[in-house]
């Protein structure tokens, strides 16, 4: 039996870089890491212990905005522990040339699985590429902290994707 700690460690562990994507948002390139590969995670680390409750969608205009709960829980040597995490996600709508919505479906898939992803990202998944380095940095100066040659994760990623 793993403990809530272990696990959260195990959740928060590094993805192989093959599992990462890039995506180009706002001018920027972002590291993500799918969805498949946080369920995979989610599997491999909680087994049968989660699941989620989409608690709502809603389009407001070009955009598809999803919220969803997600749900933890196991049994440790400690005893039961049990937690849930609210995730928010959205996803815009892609339009043919012709103006015509591509396919409406797909876009509260991806809204919802933003929102998931987001959840879990509470729980420590995929975190480091949200990280901003430069905060480390700022917070080790005022910290007084010397340099042990440990290189922060990388900055400018985000557990969302379409």
């Amino acid at each position: 039996m793993k403990d809530h700690q272990q696990a959260l460690r195990e959740l928060a562990a590094y993805f192989p870089k093959e599992s990462e994507s890039k995506l180009k948002k706002g001018g920027a390139s972002l590291t993500y890491i799918p969805v498949g590969e946080v369920i995979a995670r989610a599997n491999e680390v909680l087994g049968f212990g989660w699941s989620y409750d989409v608690i709502s969608t809603d389009r407001d205009g070009d955009w598809i905005t999803a919220h969803v709960r997600l749900k933890v829980a196991g049994t440790s040597e400690d005893g039961h522990y049990s937690s849930s995490r609210d995730g928010f996600g959205g996803q815009k709508i892609k339009h043919t040339r012709a103006g015509e919505i591509v396919d409406l479906g797909d876009e509260y898939k991806g809204a919802v699985s933003d929102a998931l992803k987001k959840a879990f990202q509470s729980y420590g998944v995929a975190l480091y590429l949200a990280r901003d380095e430069s905060l480390d940095s700022t917070f080790e100066k005022a910290a007084g902290a010397k340099d042990d040659g440990h290189t922060a994760a990388p900055s400018g990623g985000d557990i969302t994707a379409p």
